[in-house]
């Protein structure tokens, strides 16, 4: 009973932790701008100059640095480099112009870069991608005890049949890190709670796989810049079989970023047209994997939607009448169209790939696309978080003690 009170208060402690970042910038009033924008949310060190940075990481215990790319005693890139060797576990996020991007791109890998952020920044963006990098550094600090029991494990193993059992750990341990890796990239892509309840007023996200990475993902962001404001919805299905096409979601998360945020592209088809040619483009013949994929754009000085999707739908219910948005074949990805749609305070919309109904029952029964939007139909009045735990229980019914056979991911929302 003790040990459960403890765990439980250990828990209760890292949520309630406030974490620290150190801002790298040489113009001193971005740092006071910086550390009045965050101090109530995190322990923010600034400083002027990267080497009284070096200074501040050994007396302090950072989770997160943020520095700028251009400074006079050296780049950002340039401290990262440096830094790295020390501070592998270190967030890393650099902010650039839009005339540096290219050579941020080529630090990346060299870095440990974990995200850039193009100047000028706003609340919103840089809050967000803040509190993902605190999640991505917590989850992997998480998983250190469950890699220490797989070491143990290989250890036990290596006594018994050491020559083999040598190269089968060294094999092991990179697959099974490559997987783990992939599956806490995949979750600090999902949008998180308090970044959703600032873009929508009522919201659910229904997010299972199969395995501990999956091959679909929902993706959000919102743009709200001097005379822009949008908020786009993205869900994205690959069929690689397995790893590549969880491997395909990490790149389309940072394709989507520079079709959105940087390139600034408002038009649902062209996204998904940029998107799939970027990621053709990503990796060998070998790596190629099917897409499905649906994005809704919201102007919201406008008051229109456009949608566009390649073998996805979107819902809408407007009052009682239900609106599908169907998706189009994929030989039509490079003309997809998107019509206008104007937007009804009140209505209810659901984007989804296809692993809901597509689940199968004990007896092989698939629960199929019509019994799906049946459900939608009889749910669709009720607040979001109820519908969430009825299509939960829905699904947990179907399928009974049997697994998964497919991924899932649904997004109900209102504006």
């Amino acid at each position: 009973m003790e040990e459960i009170q403890e765990t439980a208060e250990l828990r209760r402690a890292k949520k309630e932790r406030k974490y620290s970042l150190l801002y790298v910038d040489d113009e001193t009033t971005n740092l006071r701008v910086f550390k009045s924008n965050f101090r109530k949310f995190f322990n923010v060190h600034t400083t002027a100059s990267p080497i009284e940075a070096i200074d501040i990481l050994k007396e302090n215990e950072i989770q997160v640095i943020v520095t700028d790319q251009r400074m006079p005693e050296m780049t950002g890139t340039e401290l990262l480099e440096k830094i790295l060797p020390d501070y592998p576990d270190m967030i890393k996020i650099i902010l650039t112009g839009f005339t540096d991007i290219e050579a941020i791109k080529d630090g990346i890998n060299r870095c440990g870069i974990y995200k850039y952020i193009t100047k000028p920044w706003n609340f919103d963006e840089m809050k967000g991608v803040l509190d993902r990098a605190m999640e991505t550094y917590q989850q992997s600090q998480d998983s250190e005890d469950h890699l220490k029991e797989l070491e143990d494990t290989n250890t036990e193993l290596e006594r018994r049949v050491k020559e083999r059992t040598e190269e089968i750990n060294k094999i092991n341990k990179r697959l099974i890190d490559s997987i783990r890796y992939a599956g806490l990239l995949q979750q600090s892509m999902l949008p998180n709670e308090r970044y959703l309840n600032r873009i929508f007023a009522d919201h659910f996200v229904m997010y299972r796989s199969k395995y501990l990475f999956s091959e679909e993902f929902i993706w959000t962001t919102s743009l709200n810049f001097r005379s822009e404001d949008y908020t786009v919805v993205a869900v994205i299905e690959f069929d690689g079989k397995g790893i590549v096409g969880s491997l395909k979601t990490l790149i389309a998360d940072s394709v989507l970023n520079d079709l959105i945020q940087d390139r600034k592209i408002f038009h649902s088809g062209d996204i998904i047209k940029e998107l799939t040619q970027e990621l053709d483009a990503a990796g060998s013949k070998e790596l190629q994997c099917e897409m499905k994929v649906s994005v809704a754009l919201f102007d919201n000085n406008a008051r229109t939607l456009q949608f566009s999707g390649i073998n996805q739908d979107m819902i809408i219910f407007d009052g009682d009448e239900m609106v599908v948005l169907e998706g189009e074949s994929p030989e039509h990805a490079n003309d997809l169209m998107a019509d206008k749609i104007d937007i009804t305070d009140g209505s209810t919309y659901y984007m989804f790939s296809n692993g809901f109904y597509n689940q199968e029952n004990q007896d092989g029964v698939r629960f199929s696309q019509e019994k799906f939007e049946e459900m939608l139909k009889s749910i669709h009045t009720k607040p979001l978080n109820e519908q969430y735990q009825f299509l939960s229980q829905t699904i947990d019914d179907w399928k009974s003690d049997s697994g998964l056979n497919d991924d899932i991911s649904i997004i109900g929302f209102k504006l």
